[in-house]
């Protein structure tokens, strides 16, 4: 007899997912938001040396706040997490409710994990985005620089943007795909 979907245990999609989204999400997430924050300062500070300092730091500061939500959205998305290891460490030997009833609590909050941690991950992206913008914004020579040191800078920018616009079309892309898989399983009967 074949198991539906509604008789088994829901697992994230990739084996090592979880792993790489909490060392994303909980390691490099906080110190890219304490860098962007630490950039913003500079720039209040020295804003003088800078073409652009007001710009740089508005992205800077957006860079941040995108990197603390990625990290609370995180945190709430771990709180749905669990399998049934988990369950049986909580509830030990006795008192513990039936499979079919922790399997389908398991179940609607592995939903709310995949919302939460989808979230999650578009917030880090977007992070990485405007840290590149901002980077790029914060590179951009003075104009008082010398034709040498504005050339280092100008091409300095060039490849943070090159990397930048990639990780934006990457990001894009992959949540046209998930919006264009979440309405295709919705059309279906």
């Amino acid at each position: 007899m074949s198991q539906t979907p509604r008789d088994r245990w829901a697992i994230p999609p990739k084996i090592g997912y979880v792993n790489a989204a909490q060392n994303a999400h909980f390691v490099a997430a906080p110190l890219l938001a304490a860098a962007a924050i630490g950039i913003a300062g500079v720039m209040a500070a020295d804003g003088d040396k800078f073409r652009w300092p007001g710009p740089a730091m508005t992205l800077m500061t957006v860079c941040a706040v995108f990197f603390v939500s990625c990290i609370q959205s995180s945190f709430n998305a771990a709180t749905h997490l669990f399998n049934p290891a988990d369950l049986d460490a909580w509830y030990g030997s006795s008192e513990k409710p039936p499979d079919t009833v922790l399997m389908q609590i398991q179940q609607r909050d592995f939903q709310i994990w995949k919302q939460s941690s989808r979230r999650a991950v578009r917030l880090y992206n977007w992070g990485l985005v405007t840290l590149g913008m901002g980077t790029a914004t914060a590179l951009a020579p003075h104009e008082s620089a010398s034709s040498a040191h504005a050339a280092c800078r100008w091409a300095a920018c060039a490849f943070v943007v090159v990397a930048t616009v990639r990780v934006a079309v990457t990001t894009t892309a992959e949540a046209r795909r998930v919006r264009r898989n979440r309405h295709s399983r919705r059309q279906e009967p």
